[in-house]
């Protein structure tokens, strides 16, 4: 693969998940009025690190070892942050996301310097051996790099136009997948919601926690689904989501450190019990 084509590719893969990395803190952190200067500047670290290796890779001349490591280091740093960031918001959705999703840059900036580190003493070792060889008649060995060609760039931004739209594919695939899985959930919730108003309307009071055990015994906080009840006044179901779901009944519950739905509560009052 020619160098030019490998140093668009790092500059695009280095802007697009910049901005994408951008969405998603600024998504976590309510809106980019509360996150911009908080969760983003934190998040957009590593590519302030990865910029400044690829700025110094294009002033000094070095080695086409070098210039390789640091462009192939910088797309790997770059879009391995939104990756991962998708993984811990919405695949592997846990209690413990926010500290991820906050060490996350720092991982990131961590692999970029160490890059950087291993470029320089890379470099470091190749003069010190030139210095050691005998120099030319002008005491310079200069370094051609070739300018991008039309037919490089216009291949290069194709490329990345598909691997955009493959990222978007497989973003709506998963989504969908979620939302599928969600499906015989939102069947159950219905049901205990039928469930639910034909007791009160029957006995004018609401089924108790004991009630809604013995005839969903499956339901349980070991499967994510809770109770809430005094038994008397007050009935509220919270059931397990992983994702939004239009079909889904009650109110979303919305995760702090993920700003993800993870649940869905529906509020019951009997007449009689007001």
């Amino acid at each position: 693969m020619r160098e030019s084509v490998i140093k668009w590719m790092a500059a695009i893969a280095v802007v697009s998940g910049a901005l994408s990395t951008s969405w998603l803190m600024a998504f976590v952190g309510g809106g980019w009025k509360q996150g911009v200067f908080g969760y983003v500047a934190w998040a957009l670290m590593p590519y302030a690190v990865v910029t400044a290796m690829l700025v110094c890779a294009r002033i000094f001349q070095l080695a086409r070892g070098v210039h390789l490591l640091c462009h192939w280091a910088s797309i790997v740093v770059a879009l391995g942050g939104p990756v991962l960031y998708i993984d811990a918001m919405f695949v592997h959705v846990d209690a413990q996301g926010a500290l991820v999703v906050l060490m996350i840059p720092v991982m990131q900036a961590a692999a970029g310097i160490g890059a950087a580190l291993v470029a320089g003493l890379w470099q470091w070792r190749i003069h010190r051996r030139n210095r050691r060889s005998t120099p030319k008649a002008d005491g310079s060995t200069p370094t051609h790099v070739p300018a991008p060609s039309m037919g490089g760039m216009k291949r290069v931004f194709g490329t990345a136009l598909v691997l955009a739209f493959a990222i978007c594919v497989l973003l709506y695939a998963l989504i969908s997948m979620l939302q599928q899985a969600d499906s015989a959930t939102i069947k159950i919730a219905k049901d205990v919601d039928a469930f639910i108003i034909q007791y009160c309307e029957a006995s004018d009071q609401l089924p108790t926690s004991t009630t809604l055990s013995n005839r969903f015994p499956a339901l349980s906080r070991d499967s994510g689904w809770f109770f809430y009840t005094d038994d008397k006044t007050f009935l509220i179901v919270q059931y397990p989501m992983r994702w939004w779901n239009k079909d889904a009944i009650g109110r979303q519950k919305i995760s702090e450190f993920t700003a993800t739905v993870y649940a869905y509560t529906v509020g019951y009052h009997c007449k009689k019990s007001k």
